[in-house]
Formats: C-alpha cells, sequence, structure tokens
C-alpha cells in the first residue's frame, strides 16, 4: 500500500481500517477510493483530533450534498463503519446513524440490441480510430463478447491472459460479484475471435498469465472511463445516441440483450424454458433466478414466440377436449 493513500491526523487507523477490509475479502479499491474522501476531506480542514466528532461528520456529509444519492450513501456507509472501528478505540468517536434522505431513482427501461444493432456496432468499433491499431480490435471483441456471454463488464476487464481458455473453449471469472467464481463456455465462433484478438494483443504487449486480456493502446487494463467514452462513440456512429449528454444504451444493456436473445433461441427451438432457467443464472452468475429475470424483458419477439406457443398449445388441448369418450 502506498504511504500517501492518506493524508489525515486519521491516516494510521485508516491504513489499519483498510488492512482489515482486505482481510476480510472486501474489495479494497472501492473501499480505498471511498476512503480518501474523507481522508481528503480532513486533510483540507486541518482536522487533528483522533477521533471524529459530531460536526465534523456532519460537515463532511454537507459537502456531498451535490452528488448523486446513491454516491452519497455509499460514501456515508464507509463513513460509518470506519466510524464503528474507531468507536473500539475512541470511545468518544461519533457514528452517524441515520442515512441521508434518498430520493428514489426513476427505474431505466434496458435496450435490447437487435442483431441488426448488433452487427452494426461491432462495424462501427472495428472502424474506431486511430485506423490500424489494436484500440479497433480491443472494442470489437470486447463488446462482442458482453453480448455473447452475457458477462458483466467489471468482469471482462478483469480478465487475465491466463483466465482465457481458448484450447476448451471457456473462460474463468475469478471472484466476480459477490465474490462468485465460475467458468463461461464459449461458442465456437466467439472462440475464433479471441484467438484472433489474443495473437494480436501479443504482437503488442507481453501476455503472461496474470496480464490484462484486454487492454489499452498503452498496454494497461481497461476500465469504464476509457470503455464507456468509446461505446458512446460506437452508439453514436450507429444512430442510436446523440451528442454529448444525449441518452442512449449503456454498456450493460448488452447483458440484458443476451439475456433476452437467448430466452427467444430457447422458445424458438421447443425448449422448456422455465426448466433451463436455472442453467441461465449460473452462466450469468446469479445467486438465484429472481436475480435473472430482472433481465427478461418482453420484447416484441419473444411476445411473439410465447404467443405462438401458447395458441399451439391451445389447439392442442382442444382437439383432446373435442375428442369423444
Amino acid at each position: 500500500m502506498n504511504d500517501r493513500d492518506f493524508l489525515s491526523a486519521l491516516a494510521p487507523r485508516l491504513d489499519e481500517f483498510l488492512a482489515l477490509q482486505r482481510a476480510g475479502g472486501r474489495d479494497a479499491k472501492s473501499q480505498l477510493v471511498l476512503l480518501r474522501y474523507l481522508d481528503r476531506f480532513l486533510h483540507q480542514q486541518h482536522f487533528t483530533t483522533p477521533w471524529l466528532t459530531r460536526e465534523v461528520v456532519d460537515e463532511y456529509l454537507r459537502s456531498t450534498v451535490h452528488l448523486n444519492p446513491r454516491t452519497r450513501e455509499n460514501r456515508w456507509c464507509m463513513l460509518r463503519q470506519f466510524c464503528r472501528y474507531l468507536r473500539q478505540f475512541e470511545p468518544q468517536c461519533f457514528v452517524p446513524e441515520h442515512k441521508p434522505c434518498r430520493v428514489p431513482a426513476r427505474a431505466r427501461t434496458a435496450h435490447i440490441f437487435s442483431e441488426t444493432e448488433i452487427q452494426a456496432m461491432l462495424r462501427a468499433a472495428q472502424a474506431l480510430p486511430p485506423s490500424g491499431s489494436l484500440r479497433a480490435q480491443t472494442y470489437f471483441t470486447l463488446f462482442g463478447l458482453l453480448y455473447t456471454t452475457g458477462l458483466r463488464c467489471g468482469e471482462a476487464f478483469a480478465l487475465n491472459v491466463g483466465d482465457v481458455d481458448l484450447e476448451r473453449e471457456r473462460l474463468f471469472v475469478d471472484r466476480g460479484k459477490f465474490g462468485k467464481s465460475r467458468w463461461v463456455p464459449l461458442s465456437a465462433s466467439t472462440t475464433r475471435v479471441l484467438q484472433r484478438y489474443r495473437q494480436e494483443r501479443s504482437r503488442a504487449a507481453p501476455a503472461g498469465a496474470h496480464s490484462p486480456f484486454f487492454i489499452t493502446p498503452t498496454a494497461r487494463r481497461l476500465y469504464h472511463t476509457n470503455v464507456d467514452y468509446a461505446f458512446r462513440a460506437v452508439l453514436k456512429r450507429c444512430g442510436l445516441r446523440g451528442g454529448k449528454g444525449s441518452p442512449g444504451p449503456s454498456l450493460h444493456h448488452l447483458r440484458h440483450s443476451f439475456a433476452c436473445h437467448r430466452l427467444l433461441a430457447w422458445h424458438r427451438a421447443g425448449q422448456d424454458v422455465e426448466a433451463l432457467l436455472p442453467a441461465l443464472a449460473t452462466y450469468l452468475g446469479h445467486v438465484n433466478i429472481a436475480s435473472t429475470q430482472v433481465y427478461l424483458q418482453p420484447t416484441a419477439e419473444l411476445l411473439e414466440e410465447a404467443n405462438q406457443r401458447f395458441h399451439q398449445r391451445f389447439l392442442q388441448s382442444s382437439s383432446v377436449i373435442g375428442e369423444p369418450a
């Protein structure tokens, strides 16, 4: 850990708390970011006491009022956890008990990409500048992988070269959401695309087992900011998004699209969809089917398939009922 992660008078306690979180298997990176906001505030306020008072806590929370409600809540939760830890050593430490008021966010309907839109998006990714660079191939492969496997964005960014077993047509998600690890089978076509990318990627940077699989032009691991920027550029080229600040599909909607299209394919193949839902939940890394059902939106194609299946079963039932005893 860098000695300058924390600068305030509580830096030693913050270091100890972060080490404890890491030992418990928590996400140290996100914890560090949230704790740094508190530390920088204390440092700027020339805070010197070994515990946090109600006044200091209230002032810190007031400094977050301009933030998104969910962001404010994340900072409050981390602050409260740290205060509870600090109170073990400093009984005078104040622990905030009431969350900041949060206005319920309006649910955003996911955009389910059509196959035509996916093809247009992948062509646009291949045309990303600079011409002939690895950048275009990286995003073409990444967006295609997200759509064909339903991986979470963070899971794809975290892939190392050693996690992608192309000989056995599978990849390994190491400690995904909720710490769950899993193998994800790949189709033959997806495997071929990943093989081509791995060859191109190996020419650009060393490809050890622990090296990032998807990399930037400077051979660093992808992160949400640069991927979102490229994704918006691709959507704009396809006419699925307007200018800066305009609404449009998000990268996570590729995961929604995978789930809906998988369900549609099962319907068209006459499969027992209800029996297969647990398999889809496992493939997506969900704890239970309820989490998977959030992704299954009633698209026009899916409703048409369901309607046809109901109509066929109704006719079969009618013919049986109408038969003489």
